[in-house]
C-alpha cells in the first residue's frame, strides 16, 4: 500500500555542470523484477538438474530461453494492455504507447508472449515444448506471487467495494492508483484520507499463486507425460484468475468483451483451460499407447 519504496534525492555534481533530478524506486517495479529474477533462477536450477542427468546442453538452452521470455513477456503484456485500453486511452493519444514509464501491463499478455516465444524457440532448437513447459511453469506462479504483491503496493488491479466490517476489507492511502481513480470519478472527495473499503484481490491472487507454485513443484515429481505440470497450471490458474475477476473493481481491464458477460481475462482463462484439457487428453492417450507398446515410462527426448 506504499507505491514508493524510497526516493533518490536530486543533487548537483560538484565538478560537472549537470543536475541529477533524482527518482523514486517503486515497489511495483521492484516486485516485478524480483519475480522475474527468482523465477528465472528457479527454472535454470531445474534445467541444471535435468542436464546433470542427461548431459544434453539443457541448462544452456534454459538460460537462453528465459532471457528471451523476459523480453517477449514484457512486450506481450504491454501489447494486450494497449489493445484493451485502445478506445479509452491509446486511440485518443497514440504517443502514450511509447510512454512506458506511465505503466500499463497485463499479466495474461505476458504469459501468452512468453508461451509463443517458448514454442518458437523450442521448435527452432529441436526441443520438446511440453518438456520445457514442465520445467518452467512453476516459476511463472512464483513470479505472479511477487508481481501481485507489487500490484497491492501500487494500489492497482484493485477489488470491488466491500463492507467495512468484512475481515479482509482494506483502504488505500492518497497517492495510490485506486485513490486517484476514486477521486477522479467522484467516489471519494479529493481530500479524503483514504479510499472506500475494497477487497484486497491482489493478495487473494498472490496467495493462490504461492499455493499453486508449491503444488506444481510437487506434481513435477509425479509426471505421467510431458506437459503434465503445464496442464495442471492451465487447469488451476485460469480457475483462480476467473474467480478473482468476479471481485475486481477496476474498470480498466476490459469488460463485456465481444458483447459477453466476461472480462478480457475471464475469456482468456476459459481459452487456456480449454487448451489444457486438449493437451491433457492428447498426451494421456499418447502415454497410454506408449505404455502398451514398450512397457511404460516417459520419453527421454528433451
Amino acid at each position: 500500500m506504499h507505491p514508493e519504496l524510497f526516493r533518490i534525492p536530486a543533487f548537483d555534481f560538484p565538478f560537472w555542470p549537470h543536475h541529477f533530478p533524482g527518482f523514486a524506486v517503486h515497489v511495483y517495479g521492484l516486485m516485478i523484477a524480483l519475480g522475474f529474477m527468482i523465477g528465472m533462477q528457479l527454472g535454470q536450477r531445474e534445467g541444471r538438474r535435468l542436464d546433470t542427468i542427461r548431459n544434453s546442453g539443457y541448462e544452456k538452452f534454459i538460460q537462453d530461453l528465459t532471457f528471451g521470455i523476459l523480453i517477449a513477456s514484457m512486450i506481450g503484456s504491454r501489447v494486450v494492455f494497449i489493445i484493451v485500453e485502445w478506445d479509452d486511452s491509446y486511440g485518443r493519444d497514440p504517443m502514450k504507447i511509447f510512454r512506458i514509464w506511465e505503466g500499463g501491463l497485463v499479466f495474461y499478455g505476458g504469459l501468452l508472449g512468453g508461451i509463443f516465444f517458448s514454442v518458437y524457440y523450442s521448435w527452432r532448437k529441436g526441443r520438446s515444448f511440453l518438456y520445457v513447459a514442465d520445467t518452467l511453469i512453476p516459476s511463472v506462479s512464483l513470479g505472479q506471487f511477487f508481481g501481485r504483491i507489487g500490484c497491492f503496493a501500487a494500489g492497482c488491479c484493485w477489488g470491488e467495494t466491500a463492507d467495512p466490517n468484512h475481515p479482509f476489507a482494506i483502504q488505500f492511502p492518497p497517492g495510490s492508483l485506486i485513490y486517484n481513480s476514486m477521486s477522479r470519478t467522484g467516489l471519494i472527495p479529493p481530500d479524503a484520507p483514504a479510499t472506500l473499503h475494497v477487497h484486497p484481490v491482489q493478495l487473494y491472487e498472490s496467495a493462490g499463486n504461492l499455493v499453486l507454485f508449491l503444488l506444481l513443484i510437487a506434481l513435477r515429481t509425479q509426471k505421467r507425460f510431458h506437459g503434465w505440470v503445464l496442464c495442471f497450471y492451465l487447469f488451476l490458474y485460469p480457475f483462480l484468475r476467473y474467480s478473482v475477476e468476479t471481485l475486481r473493481g477496476d474498470v480498466g481491464r476490459g469488460e463485456n468483451v465481444l458483447h459477453t458477460p466476461f472480462s478480457t481475462s475471464q475469456l482468456i482463462s476459459i481459452g487456456l483451460f480449454t487448451v489444457g484439457v486438449i493437451i491433457f487428453v492428447v498426451q494421456s492417450k499418447k502415454a497410454k499407447d506408449s505404455s502398451g507398446a514398450d512397457g511404460g515410462g516417459l520419453p527421454v527426448t528433451v
